[in-house]
């Protein structure tokens, strides 16, 4: 569940930061660099969250 909603945050962070960048209007070179800076940080996030997740269940096949 917990993952679900991370998915769902990074998602939301995402779809905010590519509508600030495609309403261009009179937007700075530094809140252009943030955005996609935020864009690549929420990207790798995302993968980190899958990936961890699915080690912990691989873990619990070997519980006993």
């Amino acid at each position: 569940m917990i993952q679900a909603i991370g998915l769902m945050v990074g998602a939301y962070i995402i779809t905010r930061m590519l509508n600030l960048l495609i309403d261009r209007e009179n937007l700075s070179i530094v809140t252009t660099i943030f955005a996609a800076i935020t864009i690549l940080v929420s990207i790798y996030c995302i993968y980190v969250l899958l990936t961890s997740g699915f080690e912990a269940s691989e873990l619990l096949r070997y519980l006993p």
